[in-house]
């Protein structure tokens, strides 16, 4: 659909025109709307524009589209008009999306928790540069407030390689604003003996050294370490901690013959897909 209407600054189209006659005044303003209605161009075609400025000459025409008109490859043009018709039209487009995402936003608000809204908002904040990046480039591509969470963390989690920042950022309601459940810790391994071993890991520092993770995260980062060090091998996992508790270790090193000490130097840690993907639906479902 076009736009019915265009900018027309009465002050600056007087201070530009006074010295004209009225046929030709009356002329720029059939041509402007010419241009305005037919994508920006007006035709070289003196022919055809004479009928549509009715009641000038050939001469007064073209006297017309010269002093205030460019002849490019594609017809004669006014730039000024131009400018103002993709000014408004940007304009137009700004506003028609951040009405969709004010939309976005109120079925936000229905549909998730308050710890689902303000990590929606976090990781837009972290992704989006605007409105219209966050329009264009996630809502019309997840409408659903909680797929597009979901997107967001597995973007974060996947391609970005960021688990451990997330996990270090989780958000537990404790009641306040979700559903009152406390997130659950995702292991590295499904396995009941998995579990207990871990346990028994933690029984230990706390026997030792009395250690106790003081929260979530912590741990968390820790069986993502874990499960890095053991190449997400279940087996290797608890020789890892088996080994850690027999020479009364605080940390998890890499099983080497003769119980060699892991180097104290590592590289970036490499995380499973199904790790990762369980980390995503954790935090989005705490």
């Amino acid at each position: 659909m076009k736009d019915p209407a265009f900018l027309f600054y009465g002050k600056d189209f007087y201070e530009g025109t006074r010295t004209m006659l009225p046929e030709e005044r009356a002329c720029i303003i059939d041509l402007l709307i010419y241009q305005h209605q037919h994508n920006g161009y007006i035709p070289n075609d003196i022919k055809r524009l004479k009928m549509y400025c009715s009641g000038i000459d050939e001469a007064t025409l073209i006297a017309t589209l010269e002093a205030k008109f460019i002849l490019t490859d594609t017809g004669w043009q006014n730039g000024k008009m131009q400018i103002l018709t993709e000014e408004r039209n940007s304009f137009k487009e700004g506003q028609s999306i951040n009405g969709k995402v004010g939309q976005f936003y109120k079925r936000a608000y229905k549909l998730l928790t308050k710890g689902e809204q303000k990590k929606l908002k976090t990781q837009i904040g972290k992704l989006c540069l605007n409105n219209e990046d966050l329009y264009i480039n996630w809502i019309t591509k997840h409408q659903d407030p909680k797929t597009l969470l979901q997107a967001m963390l597995e973007h974060i989690v996947n391609v970005n390689g960021d688990v451990d920042e997330i996990v270090n950022s989780i958000v537990i309601d404790n009641g306040k604003g979700g559903t009152g459940e406390k997130p659950q810790i995702v292991y590295p391994f499904d396995s009941d003996t998995f579990a207990q071993q871990w346990v028994v890991w933690k029984e230990y520092r706390a026997k030792e050294d009395g250690f106790k993770y003081k929260a979530m995260a912590s741990e968390q980062a820790a069986l993502s370490e874990l499960g890095n060090l053991s190449k997400y091998d279940e087996a290797a996992a608890i020789a890892i901690m088996h080994q850690s508790m027999a020479n009364g270790w605080k940390g998890f090193f890499e099983v080497k013959p003769h119980g060699t000490k892991q180097p104290s130097g590592k590289g970036k840690a490499m995380y499973s897909d199904a790790f990762k993907g369980k980390i995503a639906g954790r935090i989005q479902s705490g």
